[in-house]
């Protein structure tokens, strides 16, 4: 599966969300290395800049989780960088929030399979498109746990 997911993984790996998403942030990463799963990297500067954030952890579980991250983000076979050459953003995407239609360009630019967000209005928004397959971060999560 290609995924793309949005800047929660950055505010739950940074613990802007409490301990528990950080924990469950962690252990899915940890279950993603294992899998057959890959992240699309999008070439947007603002979801760029939030994983660098990263490398600035200081206490030694973030650090470590920072280390995993940026070694999936690095490996050719957990990630792809989303082409250069993105295709112009498709009229049926004129509902989607104008901050988060990078995540909707890198999904059709890589051919993911899924995005996955804890934006309500975005994945209500893309519900209602065929083109992209949406799921909410705690279903997604949920689904994901039960699949490993």
């Amino acid at each position: 599966m290609l995924l793309v997911l949005n800047e929660w993984v950055f505010h739950d790996l940074l613990g802007e969300n409490g301990g528990t998403p950080f924990r469950e942030t962690e252990s899915f990463l940890r279950r993603f290395r294992q899998s057959d799963d890959t992240l699309v990297i999008p070439t947007e500067a603002r979801w760029n800049e939030k994983a660098s954030r990263l490398m600035k952890m200081r206490d030694p579980a973030g650090r470590m989780i920072s280390k995993l991250f940026h070694n999936l983000m690095r490996d050719p076979h957990k990630a792809v960088i989303q082409p250069p050459d993105s295709p112009p953003t498709p009229h049926y995407l004129s509902d989607i929030p104008d901050e988060d239609v990078y995540l909707v360009q890198a999904y059709l630019s890589a051919g993911a399979n899924l995005l996955v967000t804890t934006d309500t209005e975005l994945c209500d928004a893309l519900s209602r498109i065929d083109a992209v397959n949406c799921s909410m971060r705690a279903e997604f999560l949920a689904d994901y746990a039960d699949s490993a």
